[in-house]
């Protein structure tokens, strides 16, 4: 399953979004920064696999630079 995160822009006005993916028992699988490309060709993959009407949380910078270190 995947939520999509999104943090406030970066000083220089960047988008920080980025996915969490994670099993039905709800264990962490993976974060995907979304970046220019829409997270690249593994992210667009995963969200066809899933569908459609995905949920999405605002974090923090700081949250969002936590889960940047943990890149699937």
């Amino acid at each position: 399953m995947l939520i999509k995160v999104i943090a406030q822009n970066d000083t220089n006005g960047n988008p920080r979004r980025g996915w969490i993916r994670y099993d039905l028992d709800g264990r962490f699988l993976g974060f995907y920064p979304e970046g220019y490309d829409d997270g690249g060709e593994v992210l667009r993959k995963l969200k066809a696999e899933e569908g459609e009407g995905f949920p999405s949380i605002n974090i923090t910078p700081k949250e969002y630079k936590r889960l940047k270190g943990l890149v699937a």
